[in-house]
């Protein structure tokens, strides 16, 4: 219910934002770094909190999060009371920076406590909060745009930052408190996880899936104009993708903690999603695909479909990279997880709409497009090497005890410890054994 709220809140003033901003004096360009600037706040600042989470207090994090986030979302609503040009626009990249450092606080720390919670269950918990992260996405614009159409410019953000708040107030009754983890006791930094390829590799995914996803914002709509569709029609084309990835990533969270196709997911997933921009384009490195409607919505399904299937079982890799470079298995690791994970998404997030446009811009829609299809599936191809040398280095490594690992994911033990032990300590120890 959280995530659907601050979502919705994240999302809802794209409907009307843009012309109001426009009555004030601000250029396009202007508008589109006042939600740029957002995920950019995330990036740098998802990290910081996941290194210090535990020392300020992960349910602190979480409840301020939420309640500070609601407070500047109204304070948002007030914004048209402002004058108009510069101090206008000061003002707005203020409150949605500060709102952005509540909502990197909350996200960082809701997915601390839920990996701690549920260590076993992980990726489908964290699926099942993406699902309703997704919905919120969707809901928010109709929703911001309902309450713009009633009472004008502030009541969208009044009500729905209050109704933030309150959610805030609730998850700090509702969280059990989370154990506190002492300086001492922590085997590394936020940076000590870079150390693992899965690690690198992993991020890589994540980053190119974010990319993908804001680089339609702001150039999809006008690659519709050709089909003379009605601004509800491409409305219902936008929410193609999203709906699709709110209610498939739960099931790929339940193949990654059921069956461990942790590998196979993210290799196949990257495959199709690079392969889905390829269709919408439609690219022209494959002159034969027309040109038509009907192409575009495939493409929009397998990118819904897919996106989830690469970005998911990330999650668990992160979780297993960290662990293999020494990290303990305790919040405090989940806490540094969650935010390289939240900062590589926002890093793609802001890169994508961002170049998007100036490459839609010197390139067109259909070459541009197929250059971030191109670029998933080089991620696709990078994974599969890097899991498929994996693979066959455990196998060199454990088959004198009679072990072998699954080719790309498969049943491979899901136990902590046992994955520490099979990284960490397969190999030659000081004595020549082998010590699993």
């Amino acid at each position: 219910m959280s995530n659907f709220v601050i979502f919705c809140s994240f999302s809802m003033l794209a409907p009307f934002f843009p012309k109001e901003a426009g009555k004030k004096g601000l250029s396009t360009t202007t508008i589109g770094l006042i939600f740029s600037v957002f995920q950019l706040v995330i990036f740098i600042t998802s990290p910081i909190y996941g290194n210090f989470l535990t020392r300020i207090g992960t349910n602190f994090v979480l409840v301020a999060g939420m309640c500070v986030g609601g407070a500047c979302s109204i304070l948002f609503g007030l914004l048209d009371k402002c004058p108009p040009g510069v101090v206008f626009a000061g003002m707005c990249f203020a409150c949605r920076s500060m709102e952005a450092l509540a909502f990197s606080a909350y996200i960082t720390a809701s997915f601390a406590i839920l990996s701690n919670e549920f260590p076993k269950y992980v990726t489908t918990v964290i699926g099942i909060t993406k699902t309703a992260s997704g919905i919120g996405m969707m809901v928010g614009p109709a929703v911001g745009g309902g309450l713009y159409e009633i009472y004008g410019y502030g009541l969208p953000f009044f009500v729905i930052g209050s109704i933030v708040i309150v959610s805030g107030v609730i998850l700090a009754v509702l969280i059990p408190e989370q154990e506190a983890v002492n300086d001492t006791k922590r085997s590394g930094s936020v940076l000590t996880p870079l150390r693992s390829p899965m690690v690198i590799v992993s991020m890589m995914s994540v980053f190119s899936c974010a990319v993908g996803i804001a680089f339609l914002d702001p150039t999809l709509a006008k690659h519709l104009d050709p089909f003379h569709l009605s601004t509800a029609e491409v409305g219902l084309v936008f929410v193609i993708g999203p709906t699709l990835y709110a209610f498939c990533t739960p099931i790929w969270g339940y193949l990654v903690d059921k069956k461990d196709w942790v590998a196979i997911l993210i290799v196949l997933g990257q495959l199709v999603y690079g392969f889905s921009f390829f269709l919408m384009a439609p690219t022209p490195w494959l002159p034969f695909l027309p040109s038509t409607l009907w192409l575009l919505i495939i493409g929009g399904v397998l990118l819904g479909i897919s996106v989830g299937c690469a970005a998911v079982p990330n999650i668990k890799s992160l979780v297993r990279g960290a662990l293999e470079v020494g990290l303990e298995d305790n919040l405090d690791t989940y806490a540094v997880v969650s935010g390289l994970f939240n900062s590589a998404f926002s890093l793609g997030s802001f890169v994508g709409p961002t170049l998007g446009g100036v490459m839609v811009d010197h390139l067109g829609f259909d070459l541009s497009a197929s250059v971030v299809g191109a670029s998933n599936i080089f991620v696709s191809f990078v994974a599969c090497l890097f899991f498929t040398k994996r693979h066959f280095m455990k196998t060199s490594m454990l088959t004198p005890i009679g072990l072998r690992p699954p080719l790309l994911g498969g049943e491979e033990k899901d136990d902590n410890d046992d994955i520490r032990k099979v990284v960490n300590g397969v190999g030659i120890q000081g004595e020549g054994h082998y010590n699993v």
